[in-house]
């Protein structure tokens, strides 16, 4: 490793340098994390175990299947729009609330 005088060196150097650093934690970090996953499943392989039967099945990036919500309001203009009550409000849900329409008026029965 190299060793130098951080004193010796501009703003933009000390930029470039703090970015490389961020860099290469990210990298250091993912590679120890694949090591240990790598690790695991070899000790799971070697006991018997199937490493989604200790840890379950594991989603990356919150992907993966989940279940459906069923839809909790409805449009009484039309009836095909619907909403679950979760996430942002549909456009014809948040102009009838501006007009003071409440959402229970919207309920599917």
């Amino acid at each position: 490793m190299s060793t130098f005088e951080l004193s010796d060196l501009s703003v933009k150097e000390l930029l470039v340098l703090e970015q490389e650093v961020a860099d290469a934690i990210i990298e250091r970090k993912a590679q120890e994390h694949a090591d240990i996953k790598e690790k695991l499943a070899a000790l799971a392989e070697k006991n018997g175990f199937a490493i989604d039967e200790l840890f379950g099945k594991v989603r990356k990036n919150g992907s993966g299947s989940r279940s459906k919500v069923a839809p909790k309001y409805h449009n009484p203009a039309d009836v095909s729009e619907t909403w679950t009550g979760r996430g942002r409000m549909p456009l014809w849900m948040k102009a009838l609330t501006d007009k003071g329409a409440k959402r229970e008026k919207f309920l599917i029965k």
